[in-house]
């Protein structure tokens, strides 16, 4: 074997490694995390704040991802185990539907951006945008609208031949060689990750910049409002966390992504068709940080989140010692019940 055959041999089981690795840590973060963001942000201390039920939607979206859009992808890329390399219809839907719900979860977090700065505004009629009722209507609207975005891919992805990283060739789902590779290179880009990210850090400095102009503002202020304003604080803290890691978290793929649509046309030897395929498993796994962290991300950064987390654990935890104390009560009684008849006979005799 020769040494360029050795060199790609060895970049391939890198590729392999580091996304069955990252694979497993993230679905392990995400499967724990995401159930018990669920619970929390249902919990009565959050669930009437119009932030929270942002990040219980976007939450119940990143489940999705976690227990079927990355099996899915493991499955396809360390296995070659997939159904839409080999069926066109199961292809557009299945690549529209993960590309889609990946993409909702991320506009939901910026809604809650929205909603932290209208919820800190001086004016009152935006302040009173920040309501539950807002928040139904929008979530509504963007995960009808982000569909809508990524509606084109039903028409224009199919089934084609290609060489894979070990040089042989192989069915595989993508879309459609030529201009609307590079539309959907740059598309992907813009509506899950540049546009989403611009957005979250303009609204997050003028959440800021509010905050600042209304804490110069002389309010007599009761134990309900510092109750809210450690609230409302803490949810910006947790947004803040949110927001930077889907930013470091996405870019890098997006990039690539466009890199392959304006590099499709070119013939590339085996080497560098395995170099590029060890980055693009690298970034396109770590995309999935963005939707299985934020549990440790809210409990990193929001004190009200970690109580209720932490109450979670507790309720567990005194089940499991009323359980044991149950059992040892049965246990007693049943050696006592065995004995009663043992002690009768020694008194009859």
């Amino acid at each position: 074997m020769s040494s360029l055959a050795i060199l790609i041999e060895q970049i391939n089981q890198a590729a392999s490694i580091c996304f069955l690795t990252i694979s497993i840590v993230n679905f392990l973060l995400g499967a724990f995390g995401l159930l018990i963001n669920i619970y929390v942000f249902t919990r009565p201390t959050l669930r009437q704040e119009p932030c929270s039920m942002y990040f219980l939607i976007s939450s119940c979206y990143n489940l999705f991802v976690v227990f079927v859009v990355m099996p899915v992808r493991v499955l396809s890329n360390a296995y070659d185990i997939s159904a839409s390399n080999y069926n066109l219809g199961i292809c557009k839907f299945e690549y529209f539907i993960f590309y889609a719900t990946r993409a909702t979860s991320v506009w939901l977090i910026l809604l809650a951006c929205i909603d932290r700065f209208l919820h800190s505004s001086p004016q009152r009629c935006l302040r009173q945008l920040s309501s539950m009722k807002t928040a139904k209507l929008a979530i509504a609207t963007s995960s009808l609208f982000v569909p809508i975005l990524y509606s084109h891919m039903i028409a224009y992805y199919e089934l084609y031949n290609v060489t894979n990283a070990n040089g042989n060739v192989v069915p595989s789902c993508r879309s459609r060689k030529g201009f609307y590779s590079t539309f959907f290179g740059f598309s992907h880009m813009v509506v899950y990750s540049l546009c989403p990210s611009f957005f979250m850090l303009t609204f997050g400095f003028l959440t800021i910049r509010n905050t600042q102009k209304r804490n110069h503002l002389v309010r007599r202020i009761t134990a309900e409002n510092m109750r809210t304003r450690r609230t409302n604080s803490q949810l910006l803290r947790m947004l803040t966390a949110q927001v930077l890691v889907i930013i470091i978290a996405t870019l890098p793929f997006s990039i690539y992504q466009l890199y392959t649509s304006f590099t499709s046309i070119l013939v590339k030897d085996t080497l560098r068709i395995a170099q590029e395929n060890l980055f693009a498993r690298i970034t396109g796994i770590m995309t999935y940080f963005a939707h299985s962290s934020s549990f440790y991300l809210y409990t990193l950064t929001g004190t009200i989140f970690r109580k209720e987390a932490k109450k979670i654990f507790q309720h567990v935890s005194r089940i499991h010692t009323v359980d044991t104390e149950q059992q040892g009560i049965h246990v007693l009684q049943f050696r006592h019940q065995q004995m009663i008849p043992h002690l009768s006979r020694r008194q009859r005799q």
